[in-house]
């Protein structure tokens, strides 16, 4: 009879109560794990330790690339480099879903969608104590350049509501984490006369977690999940082109690059017409410019984005984003049909990167 008398209290516990006990109630935790060992073109992959809550996993890359020029002191990083060495990064439970599938560029745009988005922007002084950097230095006997980056991948919306939470505390949950290298021409291109090496390339994650509450009134929603995916779409040639995204989700953030057929960005003057996302065919509920759509992302994340990267964020709240309530997310449980569409000035393709949450079953 106690038990059934607690269990209907738990009910009764509103969402907004059980935050804020769980908030009490609960512990931070930051682990570090072992490095694991990798090679350009090779595959890492390892199991999050089973225990407490989790909130994000954190991986920093690191590897020595070697350049080799008989005059040359410098060389031309890759686009987007050291993030472009990913080819792919899964987090993957083994109940079916994966919560980040992303390529290494995506992430770097990923990480941008924040108020400390600078922090992000890769550099290239090889001692710098900077998220991402990789030395640019070549010599004729060859110059040893530091490759380091870091990502975060959260799966908690926020710093403050732990939504999103993955219980891996729990025998029958498994949750795996796989980093697909890229060869090294992703972060150091062939180039006349230049030999490059990659080495000592190494991943250590870390994980936050929060500790499992005592109370069943303050243990946290796990009903939703958190997902972090991408697509990939080709565009044929100028003229009208309409991506169709999928449905049954509610989306938070909704980011994408447009490229030229040679994959470089499109700048915001060279696409016609207005940029839309369409609910069913007939609703448009945001139709912006490109240059107006590029100038609310530099207020949102207080610096100008890489040229053809757009962002329409449900999650910012009066110019801070990731903090917003559920008001503008867009819910398309009940549509058949989710699509962005665009006016392309010639062939290239669009990469989509969609934020979303899903409702457990």
């Amino acid at each position: 009879m106690a038990q059934i008398v607690n269990q209907n209290q738990a009910q009764r516990v509103s969402p907004a109560q059980r935050a804020e006990m769980f908030s009490h109630m609960t512990r931070k935790h930051l682990q570090v794990d072992a490095p694991v060992s990798g090679v350009a073109d090779g595959r890492v992959s390892f199991v999050l330790p089973q225990s407490r809550l989790l909130a994000s996993t954190m991986l920093m890359v690191e590897a020595t690339l070697t350049a080799t020029h008989a005059t040359l002191t410098t060389y031309t990083p890759g686009a987007f480099a050291p993030y472009s060495l990913i080819r792919q990064l899964r987090i993957e439970t083994n109940n079916g879903f994966t919560p980040v599938r992303l390529s290494g560029r995506s992430i770097y745009f990923e990480s941008l969608l924040s108020h400390q988005a600078s922090v992000f922007v890769p550099t290239t002084v090889g001692n710098a104590r900077d998220i991402a950097v990789q030395g640019v230095v070549s010599s004729a006997g060859g110059a040893a350049n530091r490759v380091r980056f870091c990502v975060d991948l959260e799966n908690v919306l926020n710093d403050r509501d732990p939504v999103g939470l993955i219980l891996l505390q729990n025998k029958e949950t498994v949750v795996t984490v796989t980093v697909d290298f890229d060869t090294i021409a992703s972060i150091a291109p062939p180039a006349a006369g230049f030999t490059f090496a990659l080495s000592a390339i190494t991943v250590t994650p870390m994980v936050k977690t929060y500790s499992i509450p005592a109370v069943a009134e303050a243990f946290p929603d796990l009903s939703i999940l958190k997902l972090v995916q991408e697509q990939v779409q080709t565009i044929p040639g100028a003229g009208v082109q309409t991506v169709k995204l999928p449905t049954g989700t509610t989306y938070r953030k909704l980011a994408f690059f447009l490229t030229d057929a040679a994959g470089a960005g499109i700048p915001d003057f060279n696409i016609p017409g207005d940029l839309e996302l369409v609910l069913n065919q007939a609703d448009t509920p945001y139709r912006i410019r490109p240059s107006q759509l590029s100038a609310l992302n530099t207020v949102h994340y207080g610096m100008t984005l890489p040229v053809g990267l757009f962002v329409f964020d449900m999650s910012a709240f009066m110019g801070l984003p990731n903090f917003s309530g559920a008001r503008d997310y867009i819910d398309t449980e009940r549509l058949t049909e989710f699509w962005l569409r665009f006016n392309a000035p010639s062939a290239g393709s669009v990469t989509v990167i969609y934020e979303i949450l899903s409702q457990l079953r």
